[in-house]
C-alpha cells in the first residue's frame, strides 16, 4: 500500500510539473486505470458534466497526453507514464537551454539596468558554500571585465588554488578580462606571471597599507570578500559602485606601469 501511495504521489507531482491541475490529474489517473473509456463513463466516475470533462481533455491534449488512436473509436485514453517522463525530460532540457541563454545575456541585461531611485540592495553571504557560489556567480554577470583590489594571498588561501584555477578557466571561456590591483605577495606574483595567458593585467599596490579584504567590482555590483570569517558582502548601488570604480581607477593609474610587466 505504501509503495502504491508513493507511486501515485510521484506521478501526481510529475503531472503538476507539466502544468496540470488537480482535476486534470484525476482524469489522467482514472483513464490510466480504466483504459479506453467513453466520455459518458468518465463523467460518471468524475461526478461532473460531460462538457467539463471535455475541458479537462483539452488540457491533456495540450501537453500531448491523449492517446489519439482511441479518440478515433470515440473512446478516451491517456498516454502511458513513459510519455509523462518523456515530457518532463523535454521540459528540463528546455529550462536548461533557457538558463544558458539567459546566463549569456545577463551582462548585457545588467548593463541596461538603472537603479535610479530604487533601494540599495545589500546581502551578506556566510560560510564556504555561499562564498564559493557567489564567487562563480560573478562570471554570469560580469560585462566583459572584473576589477579586483586587495590581498590575493588571503583570498586564495581560503578558497584554494584549485578553485582559483577552475574559476580562471571558466572566466577565460566566457571571455572576461580582469584588472587586478594587488598587494605584493607570492600569490600575486604567481598570478602576474600568467597574466598574458589568463586574460588579466596585474598591477602591484604600493604606498597603501595592506589589508586582508579584497574588493571586486563588476557590472553594477560591488563585493567585499572577507576570508577570515569567512563572509562576503554584495552591494547593489550605482552610486557606491561608481565611487569604488573611481577609487580603483585612481589607484590603477598611480600604479607603476613596469609593475605589471610579466617576468
Amino acid at each position: 500500500m505504501e509503495i502504491q501511495n508513493e507511486v501515485k504521489n510521484k506521478l501526481y507531482t510529475s503531472l503538476q510539473h507539466l502544468g496540470l491541475n488537480e482535476q486534470e490529474i484525476s482524469l489522467y489517473s482514472l483513464s490510466l486505470s480504466l483504459g479506453p473509456t467513453s466520455i459518458t463513463e468518465l463523467a460518471k466516475h468524475l461526478n461532473m458534466a460531460r462538457p467539463n470533462v471535455y475541458l479537462l481533455i483539452k488540457k491533456l491534449k495540450e501537453v500531448s497526453l491523449v492517446n489519439k488512436t482511441n479518440v478515433m473509436n470515440k473512446k478516451f485514453m491517456v498516454e502511458p507514464p513513459t510519455i509523462v517522463l518523456e515530457k518532463i525530460r523535454e521540459r528540463k532540457n528546455q529550462l536548461a537551454n533557457n538558463e544558458m541563454d539567459l546566463s549569456s545575456l545577463m551582462p548585457n541585461l545588467l548593463a541596461t539596468y538603472q537603479q535610479g531611485s530604487r533601494e540599495t540592495k545589500i546581502k551578506i553571504y556566510k560560510g564556504e558554500k555561499q562564498y564559493l557560489d557567489l564567487f562563480y556567480q560573478t562570471l554570469d554577470e560580469a560585462n566583459g571585465e572584473i576589477k579586483t583590489l586587495g590581498s590575493a594571498g588571503e583570498f586564495i588561501k581560503f578558497i584554494s588554488w584549485e578553485e582559483e584555477e577552475k574559476y580562471i578557466k571558466t572566466r577565460i571561456k566566457k571571455n572576461i578580462f580582469v584588472k587586478a590591483l594587488l598587494f605584493t605577495d607570492q600569490d600575486a606574483e604567481t598570478l602576474r606571471k600568467n597574466d598574458k595567458i589568463e586574460m588579466r593585467e596585474t598591477r602591484i599596490l604600493k604606498n597603501v597599507k595592506p589589508f586582508d579584504i579584497i574588493a571586486m567590482i563588476f557590472a553594477n555590483k560591488l563585493i567585499l570578500w572577507q576570508p577570515k570569517a569567512p563572509l562576503a558582502i554584495l552591494i547593489e548601488d550605482e552610486y557606491i559602485v561608481q565611487m569604488h570604480q573611481n577609487v580603483f581607477e585612481t589607484l590603477w593609474g598611480q600604479a607603476k606601469p613596469d609593475s605589471s610587466v610579466i617576468l
